[in-house]
């Protein structure tokens, strides 16, 4: 398997029951995480429900009302939600779902199809108009309560890597969601993200070897994890043996459907704001791509130039560089930045609506002085812009 990442979608259902596990709290801010396993879902429009996902949702208990603005994260190819809260690490958290319900969102951090506690049907049922319609699934379970008991009032859908294409497939076809948050990925793939044959068969792996898995399943090769999505310095030595241990599945089919859309113009079908989130240094995006491009990750701005061509005027594109920082930006030493990023955003461009008698969410925005939002920024912090004319 020479090509990773990659996409395409299909139709619509809804969400009919759920199974919670026990919560754990996090005694930091206020946020427990509640599972909700065997979610029923179809893979497209008109097929029965007969496989399932599991969730975790990360939330204070005032975002636990009916009317709250909720994310809805969707992890890359050979991650599960665990991406998102990924634990601690020399004392300091790893955790953009618990950071980001402490600063007025709360987060609903998805095992995809063909990943972690969810079905693996055969892979090659497992194309992006299939993950993009679970997807959408799982959107319009959040709205109606059907999954948590909470009907949320808006989503955001927000993916990283290969999870970023999904996202933009089921906000192309679904029209369903309020915002759209896109981490390492942009629309140009690197010549040597390209060629890094990074990815072979599950089966050959000793950690899957006796799964049963069909071949179609792929994971990382042993040792390939660290060049892919991390940069020296701007990561915590002690998280990539870990990283390389809950290493998870991507199948081939999702990979190879999802090259089309990552350099198409299909997003211009997206009428909802935009907010794109790449490292500095990321391997996957920045630089030289086969269509003899280069993706400048400079600047916030700079970036959200480049993207703009793909998207409607409705999109209203912002960029923001994580500096120095590698693919995986949950996971690197600044991942704090990327939570401001993703707050100011939401709070500028969606919307959370006050919870109870005060307006909580501007009593959590405690971020450092250097990431706070900029009114000369669209309300954005330092490291992010708009089209470089503004």
């Amino acid at each position: 398997m020479k090509k990773l990442i990659y996409i395409n979608a299909v139709a619509a259902l809804l969400i009919i029951a759920s199974a919670a596990r026990p919560a754990h709290a996090d005694n930091d801010d206020r946020v427990s995480c509640q599972r909700y396993a065997e979610i029923p879902v179809a893979l497209a429009s008109g097929q029965p429900a007969k496989y399932t996902v599991s969730g975790e949702l990360c939330a204070t208990e005032d975002e636990r009302r009916a009317g709250t603005t909720v994310q809805l994260l969707i992890h890359g190819a050979t991650y599960n939600h665990k991406y998102w809260d990924f634990g601690r690490f020399d004392g300091t958290r790893y955790s953009y779902a618990r950071d980001i319900a402490a600063h007025g969102f709360p987060a609903f951090a998805l095992d995809e199809i063909g990943a972690g506690d969810s079905s693996h049907p055969p892979s090659e049922q497992l194309t992006t108009d299939a993950a993009a319609h679970v997807a959408h699934e799982i959107v319009q379970g959040l709205r109606s309560g059907f999954i948590t008991g909470i009907p949320f009032g808006k989503v955001i859908i927000m993916g990283h890597s290969l999870g970023s294409v999904v996202v933009w497939e089921e906000a192309i076809n679904y029209r369903d969601v309020d915002g759209v948050i896109v981490t390492g990925a942009a629309h140009s793939i690197t010549t040597k993200f390209l060629t890094s044959n990074a990815l072979y068969p599950a089966d050959k792996d000793p950690r899957f070897a006796h799964t049963g898995l069909d071949a179609g399943y792929l994971t990382t090769i042993p040792g390939t994890r660290t060049e892919l999505y991390f940069v020296a310095p701007d990561f915590n030595p002690a998280i990539l043996p870990v990283d390389e241990e809950r290493k998870d599945l991507v199948a081939a089919t999702e990979l190879n459907t999802g090259l089309p859309i990552v350099t198409s113009t299909a997003t211009l079908a997206i009428h909802v704001p935009v907010l794109t989130i790449v490292g500095g240094n990321d391997f996957t995006t920045c630089g030289p791509n086969p269509q003899g491009g280069n993706f400048d990750c400079s600047s916030g701005a700079i970036a959200a130039t480049q993207e703009a061509p793909f998207y409607s005027r409705d999109a209203r594109i912002h960029a923001c560089i994580v500096p120095g920082s590698g693919h995986d930006v949950s996971l690197a030493v600044d991942h704090d930045l990327q939570v401001a990023d993703a707050a100011a955003w939401s709070a500028a461009f969606v919307g959370q609506r006050n919870i109870g008698d005060r307006d909580d969410f501007e009593n959590r925005r405690d971020f450092d002085a250097s990431d706070r939002s900029l009114p000369w920024n669209d309300d954005l912090p330092w490291n992010c812009g708009g089209l470089a004319e503004k």
